[in-house]
């Protein structure tokens, strides 16, 4: 993986901040570990599946970071630190193998409403040989009370391996208001198709997020950006992923 030059040189120099936003696709949680490998001098993988005691990622299931570990959240299998008040507890306890208390947090945007501002004044006083690396797919998503305290490394977008996608362009093409709720249908199916048949919301967002992509590249859509940016938004405000769909369809549509 190619570090960015930024990055490098706080390693290099031992200089590393400790609160970074790593904004860009999906690479960043990638980049986020990869960077925790290095800090902590211990195989990637590793970190990846969990292994190493003081470095801890907290993946983005598509359920909402709390404020507690609440009944709610034991009945999403959500451990004992996977939610603010365990991350504070987590952060001030000194290191027992590595050399930094790490903490990665997957979609920083997607938490929920009240989870930023209880994080604020762990951000701001970060206990000492503490890291704390947050992803991102867009960071204008977030608090100017948080952006202000972080360092924000944006990550280049992977527009090579961008495929045109048929249902993409019918989507944002087509007039037949009937097909796009069809698609959206099998969105909410796709979506279903684990375990606990609970929407996982990473599947609607996927599918915006590569919406974007494509709007971005070709002119003739383009007038559809700042929709489905609000879209994007009230998605991770926890507005109903297939309504906020399908009220996107009928506006494009109009």
């Amino acid at each position: 993986m190619l570090i960015p030059s930024k990055i490098q040189k706080w390693l290099r120099a031992d200089a590393f901040p400790q609160r970074v936003i790593l904004s860009g696709d999906k690479s960043a949680l990638d980049m986020a570990i990869e960077v925790a490998s290095q800090l902590q001098d211990f195989p990637r993988e590793k970190i990846e599946k969990g292994i190493h005691s003081d470095t801890i990622l907290f993946r983005d299931t598509g359920k909402s970071f709390k404020i507690d570990w609440s009944d709610t959240a034991k009945k999403e299998g959500q451990g004992e630190y996977e939610n603010v008040r365990g991350m504070i507890r987590w952060a001030h306890q000194k290191p027992t193998e590595g050399t930094y208390r790490i903490i990665i947090l997957e979609n920083l945007e997607r938490v929920s409403h009240v989870a930023p501002h209880a994080l604020l004044k762990l951000i701001e006083e970060p206990p000492a040989r503490s890291v704390f690396l947050f992803t991102t797919r867009n960071h204008h998503q977030l608090l100017d009370t948080i952006l202000s305290r972080m360092t924000v490394v944006r990550l280049a977008q992977e527009h090579r391996d961008f495929e045109v996608s048929d249902e993409i362009r019918e989507f944002l093409d087509h007039t037949d208001l009937i097909r796009k709720f069809q698609l959206i249908e099998d969105l909410q199916k796709k979506s279903k198709d684990n375990e606990d048949k609970k929407i996982n919301r990473t599947v609607f967002y996927d599918f915006l997020e590569r919406t974007i992509q494509h709007a971005r590249l070709f002119d003739q859509h383009r007038k559809h950006l700042d929709l489905l940016f609000e879209t994007h938004q009230s998605i991770s405000q926890n507005i109903n992923p297939r309504f906020a769909l399908e009220r996107l369809a009928v506006k494009i549509t109009s």
